[in-house]
């Protein structure tokens, strides 16, 4: 059964590679945090949208807004003002999504631990996550996606530790999780996937529980993230009652309740629901027709393959010729070792005929299912798309890496020696350490010499 594989940590006992975990996090995300002091990519975008929270113009994005609303909260507390954030390079919004980036890590760690994964494996799971260089970068800039990856992890992580409690405290760390993969969704709705795999568990685990219990904890998986989701949208209308750029998108009632606008009209009353749901229709609308391209786009059959990142910034020619780049490319040790390292233990699992645990296998096909609803969404969608939108999947292919090598160390049949398992921890962690320590100049822009820079090019299609 699936509680067969979970566990309960005890926080008394001391755990050196999570604290290690943690501190490196730190370190990587918040190393050279406000370098380079320029905008970056879609910086220009979200500073902009967190500006219109506190100058009160209304604006349009393709997104749901709450990452939009932290940064704002985050600009606020440090006494930024809305002429701030518009006009100078507002490094200091980097800070939320770094803290973001750098609580991943350790997060996949207790998922990791969760599954009552070995505690070295677990280890490396996490650490691949900390030295990958394309989520290192995604979580150096104003942009939303490791916000996006910590909450709907997070929210897997808190469902995991509601299924090995008990006690009252069970609906607590429920709330927990589904308040977390809310939060997700309110960002994008790429995080809605974390609520359909918390849903997706419950729904199993429901068969145990008496009928008051199921009710009451289907009504926090349906209640609880639609009040956060609601909710974001209400303190997003409630901030932008002024005419601002995004108006043209909007209808022209809607436009008519913008004080300001050029056809305001102080009598025109809308109420909350009637905007909720035009602009989620807008949303939608832009999304599916979006048409713009981008000469970094890419298709979601390369994303596995780590195939064409996105150059997110280029630094001034120094007089010696060496110049900063900053690529959002995977650290290719980590990308293509972890499609290796799966199809060796599914070779190896299929040549020694492995028969999983019961309870293994549930927790093998879940992970397989939270991959695929990661993934094969993006493949019917027209509108231009970034490596970016595979980090979910890449994560998930990184957990089921992990928990399938260490149920492959544990069975009776193929049982690896501990010298064995030594070697193995140690060429893994050593490959992805020497990956990310070769790749870390085009994470922090560092600066390269042409044929420097060249030698870290690959593939042609990294240029």
């Amino acid at each position: 059964m699936w509680h067969d594989l979970t566990i309960k940590l005890k926080i008394s006992k001391w755990r050196p590679e999570l604290v290690g975990l943690v501190l490196v996090s730190f370190f990587t995300r918040f190393w050279n945090l406000f370098s380079p002091n320029s905008v970056v990519f879609d910086e220009v975008y979200f500073k902009m949208f967190a500006a219109h929270y506190l100058d009160h113009r209304y604006y349009f994005d393709i997104h749901p807004p709450l990452a939009k609303l932290m940064l704002a909260l985050q600009g606020t507390l440090f006494g930024m003002n809305a002429n701030t954030m518009l006009n100078t390079t507002a490094v200091q919004l980097r800070i939320m999504p770094a803290l973001a980036g750098a609580l991943l890590a350790p997060v996949v760690w207790g998922i990791l631990r969760r599954l009552r994964v070995n505690r070295w494996i677990a280890f490396l799971g996490a650490s691949a996550v900390l030295l990958d260089t394309a989520l290192l970068v995604e979580s150096k800039f104003i942009l939303m996606d490791s916000t996006l990856m910590l909450f709907g992890m997070a929210g897997v992580y808190f469902y995991l530790v509601a299924r090995d409690t008990h006690t009252t405290k069970r609906l607590f760390f429920l709330t927990l999780a589904v308040l977390s993969a809310g939060a997700a969704a309110s960002i994008k709705w790429t995080g809605l996937t974390s609520i359909a795999l918390i849903a997706l568990i419950w729904l199993y685990d429901a068969r145990a529980l008496d009928w008051t219990n199921r009710v009451k904890q289907a009504l926090v998986i349906i209640l609880v993230p639609t009040l956060v989701y609601v909710g974001s949208f209400w303190l997003h209308f409630a901030l932008l009652p002024k005419s601002g750029d995004g108006d043209a998108f909007m209808s022209s009632k809607f436009q008519q309740t913008l004080q300001g606008g050029p056809i305001y009209d102080a009598n025109t009353k809308m109420g909350f629901w009637s905007k909720f749901f035009e602009l989620n229709n807008e949303m939608y609308q832009a999304n599916r027709t979006l048409t713009a391209t981008h000469p970094y786009g890419s298709k979601w059959y390369t994303w596995p393959l780590d195939i064409r990142p996105v150059y997110y910034w280029q630094g001034p020619t120094l007089k010696d010729g060496a110049q900063g780049n900053i690529y959002l490319l995977g650290n290719p040790m980590i990308w293509w070792g972890v499609l290796v390292t799966i199809a060796l233990g599914v070779f190896y699992a299929y040549k020694r005929r492995v028969k999983f645990a019961k309870g293994r296998s549930h927790v093998l096909l879940a992970i397989i299912a939270a991959y695929l609803m990661n993934y094969l969404p993006f493949i019917p969608v027209p509108r231009v798309m970034f490596i970016y939108h595979y980090f979910f999947a890449f994560v998930y292919s990184i957990i089921f890496a992990a928990v399938l090598w260490d149920s492959l160390i544990r069975d009776e049949e193929t049982r690896l020696s501990q010298r064995t398992q030594k070697i193995f921890f140690g060429v893994v962690a050593a490959v992805m350490l020497i990956g990310f320590a070769y790749f870390m100049p085009l994470a922090y822009g560092l600066p390269l010499s042409p044929a420097g820079l060249q030698s870290h090019v690959w593939l042609t299609t990294w240029r």
